[in-house]
């Protein structure tokens, strides 16, 4: 960034993490609040989902508003029997309330959102036509958890097994790339089988964000979202207040006045 200064237009890479994702509406909001305009944004899972939100308009205050809303719970329906636990009720009104635009191209910045192809086991990245809807409910279907969703011809689920950290999206533009990494490094050694499985995912994911993190001019990835868990949504009060925090900390070490 030139002469230091903060810049007042920045593009936003928005990583998934479920319920943690409340952390990136703590940041977005200190960026509102100052006057920062965001103008591209990328993102995957909770990431896609919050990112379409702000491209259709959406204030963070208001996404937050809304996931904290009992009526957020309806997104997710049993699909006990079928082959997995939930399916992603896309005809659900909160839907329309976070996610009200029938394209990418009635946007009002441009959208990038990662979903995983899973016949080509390959990620796909979505940025035009009337599918705006399908792939962002898509990259959100945390599999084996979520059914798969048809986008087109297409069989899609979470973009996260494949690319939770699209920044490579956001090289096209002229602006700065602030991007938000929702899975710290677990420093610990697990003690269980399920532990280590899940440890192998992180190494896999760390090693990826390594190289991706040097395309990024601020990279927030806090080791305090270890103490929240993903597959909750109770505790994204503390996510967002989070957010807020590390996000006012960016900006207080900058040198000028935003």
């Amino acid at each position: 960034m030139e002469n230091n200064q903060f810049p007042t237009e920045i593009s936003l890479c928005l990583s998934g993490g479920a319920g943690r994702g409340a952390y990136h509406l703590g940041v977005i909001s200190v960026l509102e609040e100052n006057g920062i305009k965001i103008k591209a944004v990328s993102g995957t899972s909770i990431g896609a989902l919050i990112g379409a939100s702000l491209a259709c308009g959406k204030s963070a205050a208001y996404i937050f508003e809304v996931m904290q809303s009992k009526e957020f719970r309806s997104v997710f329906q049993l699909s006990l029997g079928h082959g997995y636990l939930f399916k992603l009720n896309v005809n659900a009104t909160v839907v329309n309330k976070l996610i009200d635009k029938e394209s990418f191209e009635a946007l009002d910045i441009p959208l990038h959102v990662t979903a995983c192809d899973v016949k080509n086991e390959s990620p796909i990245y979505y940025d035009s036509g009337k599918v705006f809807k399908e792939a962002v409910l898509a990259s959100c279907s945390v599999a084996p958890l979520f059914s798969p969703v048809h986008v087109k011809d297409t069989l899609v689920v979470d973009g996260g097994l494949v690319d939770n950290f699209p920044v490579e999206q956001l090289q096209q533009y002229e602006y700065p790339i602030i991007g938000i990494n929702l899975f710290p490094k677990h420093k610990e050694v697990p003690k269980t089988i399920l532990g280590w499985l899940k440890k192998n995912i992180h190494i896999a994911w760390q090693s990826k964000y390594t190289a991706k993190k040097e395309l990024c001019d601020i990279y927030l990835c806090s080791e305090k979202l270890l103490n929240i868990k993903v597959f909750s949504f109770k505790n994204i009060d503390k996510a967002y207040i989070l957010g807020r925090e590390d996000m006012e900390e960016v900006l207080s070490h900058s040198p000028y006045a935003v």
